[in-house]
């Protein structure tokens, strides 16, 4: 039961907010078969020959910042460019990739010049997909990146980016239109796992909880990549304090006046990741804005002065919403 805010807080976190922790154990597991089992195709050459421990498990999930419901597990598999070059098109939004013809290293996914089209290598490894044990379906993920996985076993689904790694040391991944575009996650992982340790491992269940604000305050309107990169270049400038209400609070006032400006992605790849109209930016600072107004007097009601956790509690539970603890429950 929540009679302090702290306990409210913690019961929050535990019961709506992170995942469950035996679901995670099994969800990794599933993750490990399916490398596998991917692995598994290339040996029998259902699908290119794999570039041995270059493919990344990346996204929220891997990050430790997912938020219940656990609905989508991110891999990105690398396949072996042995023998094929990379062209710029256009720096950090399209490149090619080309094989020496004779090689018919990528049989069937090149074009008459060696010309790898993406779409083919996305196509494949959909149709390679539906040999696996316990497969329910197979498409191509909306934004024409990925292949989305359905297994029978498990409530999650899997997007699966198929990706070459450069001699530049930078992945190449599918743009949707049949050619291909640069980024490396490892570097968002890098940062993020240095800042946490930096604040003594506290920032993941803060990320967690802020992007549970997020989905129940500004929806979809703001991505997740996005709104963990607002939060980490804030915590950068101003490290967490340990008081969960107090750091709650400043955040929120960063947000209401950091949503109307850039938002730069910190890999230097896709630039300015706010393209959110000046109305929606607007918008989305006042929700912020009333947010830490709500959050200020909860802190307040919660100090010394005042001592009162059930009006403290009764607040945050506005800040939040109604899975939020009651006071007393």
């Amino acid at each position: 039961m929540a009679y302090t805010v702290n306990a409210a807080f913690s019961q929050f976190c535990q019961d709506i907010v992170d995942l469950d922790s035996e679901q995670t154990k099994t969800a990794r597991k599933s993750r490990d078969w399916l490398l596998t089992n991917i692995a598994t195709l290339a040996t029998n050459h259902k699908i290119p020959n794999l570039y041995d421990g270059k493919s990344i498990k990346h996204g929220s999930f891997a990050r430790n910042t997912k938020i219940r419901p656990l609905d989508d597990i991110d891999l990105m598999i690398c396949y072996s460019g042995n023998g094929g070059v990379y062209d710029v098109v256009q720096a950090n939004q399209c490149y090619t990739i080309h094989f020496n013809t004779d090689m018919q290293v990528l049989n069937g996914l090149c074009d008459e010049h060696g010309i790898l089209n993406s779409r083919k290598v996305i196509e494949n490894l959909k149709g390679a997909l539906s040999g696996i044990s316990g497969y329910t379906k197979a498409d191509i993920h909306r934004n024409q990146e990925a292949v989305t996985l359905q297994l029978t076993s498990y409530p999650w689904n899997f997007d699966i980016v198929p990706c070459f790694i450069t001699t530049s040391d930078f992945y190449l991944i599918p743009d949707g239109n049949g050619k291909w575009k640069n980024t490396d996650p490892r570097i968002d992982q890098q940062r993020i796992t240095k800042i946490n340790k930096d604040n003594n491992g506290q920032v993941l269940g803060f990320m967690r909880l802020m992007k549970y604000w997020k989905k129940q305050k500004w929806g979809k309107a703001v991505s997740s990549y996005m709104f963990e990169t607002m939060i980490l270049d804030y915590i950068t400038k101003h490290p967490l304090s340990g008081n969960l209400p107090t750091d709650i609070g400043k955040l929120l006032i960063y947000l209401a006046n950091a949503i109307k400006n850039p938002v730069y992605d910190y890999k230097n790849i896709q630039g300015n990741l706010n393209d959110l109209s000046i109305t929606d930016k607007n918008n989305l600072s006042k929700i912020a804005m009333t947010d830490w107004s709500l959050a200020s007097q909860a802190v307040i009601y919660n100090s010394a002065l005042f001592q009162s956790e059930s009006n403290a509690i009764s607040l945050w539970q506005k800040v939040f919403g109604n899975k939020f603890p009651q006071y007393g429950k």
